[in-house]
């Protein structure tokens, strides 16, 4: 399977307050994995705010929630200093397959029941994908101008595979990426 698919993630949302939790459940998702910067809060701001906050404890009642991030040990374990029960995976290396494994073992959950929710094709949904994770949502980055140099190259390269996407799978390309690609 070429890269470009691998990216096509299974819904794209605004925000992670635009998801459909009740939907989620009916699946049979039972653990959501969310990336932590640009997903749940901006890279310039280093700790969960209270919204955020709210919302992930909430979902704490009904799914098993983790927070996944390429980020140091520091910045995670500080972002998520204020959050009750929910655990996170540090330095995950995504796009590869090593911290959503992580993350599997340690909630004890099977691929089939996870919901992997992050702002960048080319590191949560790719890595997401190429793991077998059932279910993939995209968010619009929080906000975009605090993206380190790393995560402004992966956007760029990004916008090349979504072209792809949209010559090999215009179905799926106006299903599922084309708000997104707009949006940019």
């Amino acid at each position: 399977m070429k890269i470009y698919k691998k990216i096509i993630p299974s819904q794209y949302v605004l925000s992670i307050f635009d998801i459909d939790y009740d939907k989620l459940l009916k699946q049979g998702i039972k653990a959501l994995f969310f990336d932590l910067d640009n997903t749940i809060i901006p890279y310039d701001i280093n700790v969960i705010g209270p919204k955020e906050q709210e919302l992930l404890e909430k979902l704490s009642e009904n799914f098993k929630v983790l927070v996944i991030s390429n980020s140091r040990k520091k910045r995670v374990k500080t972002a998520t200093s204020n959050l009750k029960n929910i655990g996170y995976v540090k330095f995950a290396k995504k796009p590869l397959k090593f911290g959503f494994k992580k993350g599997i073992k340690l909630l004890n959950v099977k691929k089939d029941q996870v919901c992997v929710i992050g702002d960048q094709l080319m590191t949560d949904i790719l890595g997401a994908n190429r793991t077998k994770i059932k279910e993939t949502i995209l968010v619009k980055p929080v906000k975009q101008r605090t993206d380190h140099i790393l995560t402004r190259n992966n956007r760029k390269l990004e916008n090349i595979f979504i072209r792809k996407v949209a010559k090999k799978y215009p179905e799926k390309y106006n299903e599922v990426l084309k708000s997104y690609a707009e949006s940019k």
